[in-house]
């Protein structure tokens, strides 16, 4: 079988796991392959990349590289291919009307379904709201989540990884894609492989004791050890050296009935509380409720008890702990896009801007000497530049924002302390 990575026949892993794990003969028919949902939760606070993104405005809505879509509709038509259902986008209030819009009017279940969360609560719980979705109208539904504002340069090699995910959460496995690194990036969280081995024909057994699951021998992915924090410069060093972590994405794809009877096990009041809004809103379309308000008085009932925690914390570390967690690692073109040094490098990726010292995205006039920098903007004033490197300079209608690329944590300061300088209307 080819590895995740590779464009041949990314469904084969998928169709072979009915007979694995049944045991069937590879010859008789299949069993029916479980339906796949993407997620994509859409949030943010528009600090990264600030001042092109802002709080009504965060970076998935924006296209930073002049591609033609943002980021969200990126992210929307690479997972397309593999969908079996409609896509679901949880998202704040504050910007369900901008990704309404950017999705387009469609005809009902034609597109992809906007679910509303009142408040920002995390990943955990915008993930497991879709998923209570999901398993409501299909118990036999598989999720995938994706972040809204990453770039993926390989979209093939990102179906086949999708494909290779999903045959391993067929087998009860909370499934991550990790990236294989590049670089000693000290800007990712990574993910420690269990086995340092070749991905193909994996057959680890460390999950062990009662309830340990199949093995993941042909599905193109292998047990997780741990999730790791971001690591200074020397630990990243190692990790890239030993060839044994991978880059955390973000990604997770699991059946929905197994992420919340796991999550149930681990936080039961946040698992409860999202089956218990995806229910009402399964009668009210089913014109079962007592009225077409059920629905949006459960969600903000239950909303702002349900516990703020990030997926990671919630559900990935401690069943990795279990050797429950499983990874396909992936060579994706990739990259989160998550601070101008990130903008920058993609930007001089594109056509001939590797070549040249100065990149305008905008209609901004640069004259410049012994100078590396990128200028956003349109500004009549021509922008001269003379001895800097690696720097941003960032012109809006009521921003003029000059910036090392290096100093993203300086930026996230910057930004939250406008409040402080009675500048909050800029945010």
């Amino acid at each position: 079988m080819p590895s995740a990575a590779s464009h041949d026949d990314p469904l084969t892993a998928l169709r072979e796991v009915p007979d694995q794990v049944s045991g069937h003969d590879p010859g008789r028919t299949a069993a029916p392959v479980r339906p796949f949902v993407p997620v994509v939760p859409a949030g943010g606070a528009g600090t990264r990349l600030w001042p092109l993104s802002r709080a009504d405005r965060p970076k998935f809505l924006l296209d930073p590289l002049g591609q033609g879509r943002s980021l969200l509709q990126a992210t929307l038509a690479r997972v397309g291919p593999s969908a079996d259902r409609p896509a679901i986008v949880v998202t704040g209030a504050r910007h369900a009307e901008a990704v309404a819009a950017q999705l387009g009017s469609r005809a009902p279940g034609a597109g992809p379904r906007i679910l509303c969360e009142p408040s920002p609560r995390n990943s955990m719980p915008a993930i497991a709201l879709a998923a209570a979705l999901a398993e409501a109208e299909d118990p036999d539904a598989v999720i995938g989540s994706f972040p809204a504002d990453h770039l993926v340069g390989d979209e093939a090699a990102l179906t086949c990884a999708i494909a290779a995910a999903r045959a391993a959460a067929a087998r009860g496995y909370l499934v991550t894609i990790g990236i294989e690194p590049t670089r000693p990036a000290t800007g990712f969280g990574y993910i420690e492989r269990a086995d340092g081995a070749p991905v193909e024909g994996v057959d680890d057994d460390g999950a062990g004791g009662d309830g340990a699951l199949p093995s993941l021998a042909g599905t193109g992915a292998q047990r997780v050890a741990s999730f790791v924090e971001k690591p200074d410069a020397e630990r990243a060093a190692r990790y890239l050296a030993g060839g044994r972590h991978l880059w955390n994405a973000g990604i997770f794809v699991a059946g929905a009935r197994e992420l919340l009877d796991a999550l149930a096990a681990q936080i039961p009041p946040l698992a409860a509380g999202v089956r218990r809004i995806a229910a009402a809103r399964i009668r009210e379309a089913a014109g079962e409720a007592s009225d077409d308000r059920v629905a949006d008085r459960v969600l903000e009932e239950v909303w702002p008890t349900l516990t703020s925690i990030a997926i990671d914390h919630a559900l990935a570390e401690p069943l990795a702990a279990q050797g429950r967690v499983a990874v396909v690692p992936a060579d994706l073109d990739w990259d989160d896009v998550g601070d101008f040094a990130a903008l920058a490098r993609q930007l001089r990726r594109a056509g001939d801007a590797e070549a040249r010292d100065v990149v305008v995205v905008g209609g901004a006039r640069t004259i410049d000497r012994r100078a590396r920098a990128t200028v956003y903007g349109s500004s009549q004033r021509p922008i001269a530049l003379v001895g800097v490197d690696g720097l941003s300079v960032v012109e809006t209608d009521d921003v003029l924002l000059i910036a090392a690329d290096s100093g993203a944590r300086d930026l996230a300061e910057l930004v939250a302390g406008l409040e402080d300088e009675g500048l909050a209307d800029l945010r």
